[in-house]
């Protein structure tokens, strides 16, 4: 409190004891004190409010107001300034009372000297700066527990979030393994029946096709960000490269012609749209490609809700015999998904599939 000049507010009734303390606190040479001096509680509240000062000496005895309701009326008004009471009443039950409540001190007159006075006045300074400062602190803490319980819940309510769509993902992956087991289970016993009219190895081949159609599904929709949506025409790809390989036949011998129009198409319905075009596409490779140099466009269309697969071959081929041709696995995935297929003269074929449910 050194070298700084001290704002007092005294609110005092008995003038006699105001010039006490004033003189008294002349007798100190350090710090400094500027007096000031109100005789009625109102007067000083006002004053207080409006003036602003480092410390208030308040009696309890005042023409308007006494005992403990005087310090709790200015305490509401300002309870920003350090208050010592100095007061005649030498009740240390009251003392005790005043300083649970935010007095900074009690003194009784007539037991107070100049020393004391000064040190009551710069340590209940010191100590309100101290309150204070805890206070804002503790607001602070109150503020980052808060701040952290919010986020705490917060990160709660995201992780039961997070959870909740795990386990829909993990239902969502079991079923389509069910139904990816029950395709392949449907394709065995499809060529179980026909194994009389075809050789073994080509079966083999054949369902050896089918199954990675569907594992090349199954691998692009772990690699899809949210798991449910497949690039049909990445998979397109994907099953000509692996067809190509199975029967050695050299890319640039056939000319692909692509267009998806960037469509995404759910599992539920790429699974048998992949399956027709590996058939379709199987039959059309068995053939001999030594002579004539092949054209292939593959392409989706939105009709209305659904998605049409386009298929045409551009080298003359034969619609006739492509209809003979045993349709039966084609056919059994278009009974199961309400969906038809047509052939036109110029060797184009439509998909469309108008219910999708597993």
């Amino acid at each position: 409190m050194e070298d700084k000049l001290i704002r007092v507010l005294i609110i005092e009734d008995n003038l006699e004891d105001f010039r006490i303390i004033e003189e008294m606190l002349k007798e100190v040479q350090n710090p400094a004190f500027e007096l000031y001096h109100s005789k009625r509680l109102d007067e000083g509240i006002k004053s207080l409010i409006r003036d602003g000062f480092d410390i208030l000496l308040l009696d309890l005895g005042l023409p308007d107001s006494t005992g403990l309701d005087t310090f709790a009326s200015v305490y509401e008004q300002a309870p920003e300034i350090p208050i010592v009471i100095l007061s005649g009443f030498g009740d240390e039950d009251i003392a005790i009372r005043a300083v649970r409540e935010g007095a900074q001190d009690y003194l009784v007159k007539g037991q107070v000297n100049s020393l004391l006075l000064s040190r009551s006045i710069s340590y209940a300074i010191e100590r309100k700066l101290i309150e204070d400062e805890l206070i804002r602190h503790r607001y602070y803490l109150n503020e980052l527990v808060e701040k952290r319980t919010e986020d705490l819940e917060e990160a709660n309510r995201s992780l039961q979030e997070e959870i909740h769509e795990k386990e829909i993902l993990i239902e969502e992956i079991y079923k389509r393994i069910q139904y990816t087991l029950k395709l392949i289970s449907s394709i065995i016993n499809m060529e179980t029946s026909v194994v009389k009219n075809e050789d073994l190895s080509e079966i083999y081949i054949r369902n050896q096709t089918r199954a990675n159609a569907i594992a090349l599904l199954n691998d692009l929709l772990d690699q899809s960000e949210d798991f449910a949506m497949i690039d049909f025409g990445k998979y397109t790809v994907h099953l000509l490269d692996y067809l190509f390989e199975v029967y050695d036949i050299d890319k640039k011998d056939i000319k692909l012609d692509i267009d998806m129009h960037g469509i995404l198409m759910d599992i539920n319905t790429a699974i048998p749209y992949g399956l027709i075009l590996n058939e379709l596409i199987f039959d059309k490779l068995k053939q001999d490609y030594s002579n004539n140099e092949k054209e292939i466009f593959i392409g989706l269309e939105h009709t209305h809700n659904d998605i049409k697969l386009v298929l045409k071959y551009k080298d003359g081929v034969d619609i006739k015999s492509m209809k003979e041709h045993d349709m039966s696995f084609i056919e059994a995935i278009l009974e199961q998904f309400n969906g038809s297929i047509e052939f036109k003269d110029d060797g184009e074929m439509n998909v469309l599939l108008r219910e999708i449910k597993i």
